[in-house]
């Protein structure tokens, strides 16, 4: 029996055997001087020789060389040798879905659902850097709405976590309101009960940003006290239902987070054809145009589709 083998009740106690099974926690100048034959697994509490502070390594088979398991390298599952390769990942993985809808021939209005009220329309346009986005226009008439939802027949699982960035513009920023977000409302619509996580703005309430929520048998919305504005924002919407405490989290851009946990759906699955959706409505006789530039969506699905 070796020294690195499992203890019985007839084994003799022993120093190197003791080390051997033992997690050593030193400074790096100390465990530099450690007989590697006699170790296992070590910890460094300060820098030192070769060792980092905050780092465990294991001694090599040969026990002649420490190994740094803290940190694990980088790899692209390329192939087998690098961690697997991604078509494989995603073969083991049937169930996750990722919508990237970042290329030129998905921000065309033809790719998606349209639906308007009154005087609302939808266009295809292209900024002055040349990118395209899809603009969505109540145009003059009060009370207008113009809306566009992705299709696909891949539901979402309200029970597993979900994630959608999408990045808009709203042109002018005051009197209107809208809906973006994953199984979100028609923004002409009344608030509905729906399992939904959507970001919302009505300015006859206030010109911020609302995160609203829906379990199915009931719906709320709170604010995250940031301002709407007439430039370029990045919408990320993070769903948890799996938490201790299940909960849906807003950021707007990178720096501000809404986490909400009233209402959150943790079961059933969204419709098919309104993963995604971007709605807006004026309410004054003037336009109020929206432009959506670019959606990511990431979820498990409910269906059985390989």
């Amino acid at each position: 029996m070796s020294l690195s083998t499992a203890w019985t009740n007839k084994t003799p106690a022993s120093t190197a055997r003791k080390n051997k099974m033992t997690v050593i926690s030193d400074t790096g100048t100390n465990l530099t001087a450690l007989d590697k034959a006699k170790h296992r697994v070590v910890f460094c509490t300060a820098d030192g020789g070769e060792f980092v502070k905050d780092h465990t390594y294991t001694a090599n088979a040969d026990a002649d060389e420490w190994i740094d398991i803290t940190e694990i390298a980088a790899h692209t599952h390329y192939d087998e040798t690098d961690g697997g390769s991604l078509f494989d990942i995603w073969e083991v993985n049937s169930d996750v879905f990722q919508l990237d809808l970042l290329k030129p021939i998905d921000w065309v209005k033809a790719q998606w659902v349209q639906t308007v009220t009154g005087t609302g329309t939808v266009e295809d346009g292209e900024d002055s850097s040349g990118v395209n986005y899809i603009r969505l226009r109540p145009n003059g008439t009060s009370g207008s709405g113009s809306t566009i939802n992705y299709p696909t027949p891949l539901n979402a699982y309200w029970g597993r976590e979900v994630k959608l960035i999408s990045n808009v513009l709203i042109e002018t920023a005051s009197s209107l309101a809208l809906h973006i977000g994953v199984d979100a409302d028609d923004i002409t619509a009344a608030d509905s009960n729906t399992r939904k996580a959507q970001a919302e703005v009505c300015t006859a309430t206030n010109s911020n940003w609302w995160l609203r929520t829906a379990s199915g048998s009931a719906n709320s919305a709170s604010d995250t006290g940031i301002a709407i504005s007439a430039n370029a924002v990045a919408i990320n919407i993070v769903h948890y239902p799996t938490l201790g405490t299940p909960r849906a989290d807003l950021l707007i851009d990178t720096g501000t987070v809404l986490q909400k946990t009233t209402n959150i759906p943790t079961s059933s699955a969204t419709a098919a054809d309104n993963l995604i959706k971007h709605s807006i409505k004026n309410s004054t006789a003037a336009d109020r145009p929206l432009r959506v530039y670019a959606s990511r969506l990431q979820y498990k699905v409910s269906d059985n589709w390989v």
